[in-house]
């Protein structure tokens, strides 16, 4: 896990030492990204750097960034089959190190960027550069997970980097003006989703995806993934991919809460210690760990600072972010524990319809078990819980950019509907391809490396989400053992069945903390109405609109602080 940063300079400019301190300051802005060594190389007209989180090989032989006889690598993330990968090269090419980045280096140098991409597994962003062609590569991977970011500088050069910070940082000679549409997007959902950021000029590379940099000044965008139905994928395909998971070099853990999903991770997996934040279910995570003979460590997370927490987490991503303050602090713990890496369960509840807001078209049971609520029956229901509704509230000088409920639920149904898949399928890649991908995985990734940790998200794997998408909701939700049957059923060869026959409370903070941050957020919102920044309106009531008001509190709160943050860099 690392930060990545690159220039790429059309004809006929020539890299300078002025692109080569944009690539250093970018070194800098990251250096939580990857503490443990820093490499910036230029070839021709590229140039890339590289911090380094060691979680595999961590000999400095697999520093970055990395180069072949055709090709120089900067990469983040990590390649889960790389060991399968490897065995296919390894008659072909010599390998000088055991790490995962050696492995993509040579699979681009043998099969190209198509031909990597799709025996690639993972977690990953990285830039490639062909001396050949002289075009310059930028990958993400098919989730969405690990982030990253271009912009095309006034000079002409296209910029890249792991976060909106890093590239803004790096060039104070830019005017990098607020973006409006994407802070309007945020108001709606607690992070924006637009593929521009919240600062005009600096845009996403998308999920699934590469962007071609060409010698001519053009870039170009390939889509290379998208989801197939696999009728055949079993539960036995699932905890393969799980089980290569947990390979790394550094001290692991699995994030367990003591609810189903966590329970199979820890099922699925070997020798990982149990991390859990204390809470009600502790007793249960107690037990799994003890099942399956796991240290256990149980930790109270310290949120006295909780709102500094929030301003560095933003500084350090660089647009404002919802819920970055709780898992800040705890990857903070996680690090203090003595961990570089953890697993987590993100992403289980909107794959395997852990929440009834997602609707179940072709499937109604007659009855579920009494912990366990009836699904929503439509789309419109499914979005009025996931995105605010504008109709509530408005924002000054944001009037005309907060998306409209129509609007949204109309890009939806163009954007995320699954030809040939279950009808739930669509309403389940809905939520990964908004909440998940634009909230849940830049709030996980912001906070984690900001803490110098690596969090790895099995139920993200684009081969067990293609899958997992392929079953019938009936297979997904039963009558006897409610939501998420598959993983409970498997489960019930380690535990009985009565273990998961509870409300849901999840991996979450709990108790006296929660309450103080829940003030924090409320006099956030007050502050705005008072200043005439938020405007409430009188009489509407859409949507979830309960639901919409406390969620706007937190909204508020980190809105604020991303705007301090803003000021102070001017």
């Amino acid at each position: 896990m690392c930060g990545v940063g690159g220039i790429y300079l059309p004809n006929p400019m020539v890299f300078q030492d002025e692109h080569r301190a944009v690539l250093s300051r970018m070194g800098q802005l990251m250096a939580p990204r990857g503490p443990d060594a820093e490499g910036i190389v230029a070839r021709d007209r590229v140039g890339l750097v590289h911090r380094r989180l060691s979680i595999i090989d961590l000999d400095p032989r697999s520093n970055q960034p990395m180069e072949s006889a055709d090709w120089l690598l900067s990469y983040n993330g990590e390649i889960y089959n790389f060991k399968s990968i490897r065995a296919e090269l390894e008659s072909r090419h010599e390998f000088q190190t055991s790490s995962d980045s050696e492995v993509l280096l040579l699979a681009i140098q043998e099969w190209g960027i198509d031909g990597a991409l799709s025996r690639c597994a993972g977690m990953f962003a990285f830039l490639a550069y062909h001396k050949g062609t002289g075009r310059l590569y930028a990958a993400r991977d098919q989730l969405g997970i690990k982030p990253l970011l271009m912009a095309r500088l006034d000079g002409g050069a296209y910029c890249f980097a792991s976060s909106v910070a890093a590239i803004a940082g790096a060039t104070p000679d830019e005017n990098w003006r607020p973006f409006k549409p994407a802070l309007g997007s945020f108001f709606a959902l607690g992070a924006s989703f637009t593929r521009t950021s919240v600062l005009e000029g600096i845009e996403r590379v998308e999920p699934a995806h590469y962007v071609t940099c060409h010698p001519d000044g053009r870039f170009t965008t390939t889509k290379y993934w998208e989801p197939t139905y696999q009728p055949n994928f079993t539960m036995d395909d699932m905890l393969q991919v799980v089980s290569e998971y947990q390979v790394a070099d550094v001290p692991s853990a699995l994030f367990l809460s003591g609810g189903v999903d966590s329970t199979f991770l820890a099922a699925a997996t070997q020798d990982l210690d149990c991390f859990h934040l204390v809470s009600p279910e502790r007793n249960y995570a107690e037990a799994v760990a003890d099942r399956f003979g796991r240290r256990f460590v149980a930790v109270d997370p310290v949120l006295e600072d909780y709102h500094d927490d929030l301003r560095e987490v933003i500084r350090f991503h660089g647009e404002p972010l919802m819920s970055c303050g709780i898992p800040a602090a705890v990857s903070r713990q996680v690090r203090a524990s003595g961990y570089k890496m953890a697993i987590s369960a993100n992403g289980a509840d909107e794959l395997f319809h852990g929440y009834p807001r997602t609707p179940t078209p072709e499937y109604d049971p007659p009855y579920l078990p009494l912990h366990e609520s009836p699904s929503y029956r439509w789309l419109s229901s499914q979005i009025a819980h996931i995105f605010r509704d504008g109709r509530n509230f408005t924002i000054e000088g944001l009037e005309e950019f907060v998306p409209s409920i129509e609007s949204i639920t109309n890009d939806i149904l163009t954007k995320y509907h699954l030809p040939g898949f279950p009808p739930s399928a669509s309403h389940r890649w809905m939520e990964l391809m908004t909440y998940v991908l634009h909230d849940l995985n830049p709030t996980l990734d912001a906070a984690s490396m900001f803490n110098s940790i690596e969090v790895r998200v099995p139920f993200l794997d684009h081969r067990i989400v293609e899958g997992v998408l392929s079953w019938d909701a009936s297979k997904l939700v039963t009558p006897t053992l409610g939501r998420k049957a598959p993983l409970k059923e498997y489960l019930q060869q380690f535990l009985p069945a009565s273990f998961f026959h509870r409300p849901k409370l999840g991996f979450s903070i709990h108790g006296e903390s929660l309450a103080s941050i829940v003030k924090l957020a409320n006099q956030a919102m007050s502050r705005a109405k008072r200043s005439g920044f938020l405007t409430l309106e009188r009489g509407a009531n859409y949507g979830e609109r309960d639901r919409d008001m406390i969620t706007m509190e937190a909204i508020c709160l980190t809105y604020q602080a991303w705007r301090d943050v803003m000021e102070e860099s001017a």
